[in-house]
């Protein structure tokens, strides 16, 4: 479905307009599958790494607004841009011209090559699963490990992951492409999906994200999950939001705080269970990589 610039709310397109830099419309807005709890991401362009300011979420006209400041050249954001509607363009018209350079090839290209990095990320969480002597923690790291192989494994199949959209998103897999995703899913826990175990979680996750400007976007998206009944969709949500910060913390960090790791990935620690897992799921990314 061709996404239409006349579906984005005049509120919005008015404040992008008053943005003194160029501006695009990005992520799941511009397309079909966007839900009610989405919220709208604007990408904004500064001349320079001087001028960036830092991200942000603010509200216009009782709708989310994330502003995603970039610098750089054009060609480091194509993934993030393809499909991108434009608010404002600058004098240059650099995102109309971006726009033409981002052909299909080139973008294919460029995910296929995320996709395999983030296999690769994989096969790194995994090796740090074995070399731990901490079970919370190796369970911590074979969770990583799986929610890097189904982003992997979408990036592979053409698709940029969309975070509150995943599970639809390897439904979509073909199946010649969705080996491993049994065990990656088995490894996440999608059959521990339930409220108790999401309010645990979302709990610890809170915690995890006290400081970050984009915890309130977290929350309500949780929220609006629940309110659907989307549990499965919300467990593994909120699961991915902690893997992503926990893979950027101190080793020592996972040790102190093996209880808040637990509870916000919903980890148990059957060490026999996980190795098993681990092997699967080792194959399945060598697969994935083709070797």
């Amino acid at each position: 479905m061709t996404f239409l610039s006349e579906s984005i709310p005049t509120a919005i397109k008015a404040f992008a307009d008053e943005i003194t830099h160029p501006v695009a419309l990005i992520g799941c807005r511009t397309s079909s599958i966007s839900l009610d709890c989405c919220e709208y991401d604007l990408a904004i362009f500064e001349l320079s790494q001087e001028d960036k300011q830092d991200n942000q979420v603010v509200e216009v006209n009782k709708q989310s607004v994330e502003l995603i400041h970039l610098t750089g050249s054009i060609k480091d954001h194509i993934i993030d841009l393809a499909n991108m509607v434009i608010l404002k363009d600058n004098a240059k018209l650099i995102l109309s011209s971006a726009a033409r350079d981002i052909i299909s090839k080139k973008y294919t290209k460029m995910l296929a090559a995320s996709g395999k990095k983030s296999l690769i990320s994989s096969l790194f969480c995994q090796q740090k699963m074995r070399r731990t002597q901490h079970p919370i923690v190796a369970a911590m790291w074979l969770k990583i490990a799986a929610y890097e192989f189904i982003d992997g494994l979408i990036a592979l199949s053409g698709n940029r992951p969309m975070p509150v959209h995943i599970l639809e998103q390897v439904r979509q897999i073909d199946s010649k492409r969705a080996e491993g995703v049994e065990v990656a899913l088995e490894c996440i826990g999608a059959e521990r999906a339930t409220r108790p175990a999401i309010s645990r979680s979302m709990e610890a996750v809170k915690e995890l994200k006290l400081k970050d400007y984009d915890k309130g976007l977290f929350l309500s998206k949780i929220s609006h999950l629940l309110e659907r009944r989307m549990l499965a969709d919300c467990y593994y949500y909120a699961g991915r939001v902690a893997s992503k910060n926990l893979v950027g913390r101190t080793e020592s960090f996972h040790s102190k705080y093996s209880k808040l790791v637990q509870l916000a990935l919903d980890l148990s620690s059957d060490s026999q269970s996980h190795e098993k897992m681990q092997k699967r799921l080792f194959r399945a990314v060598k697969i994935g990589l083709g070797r």
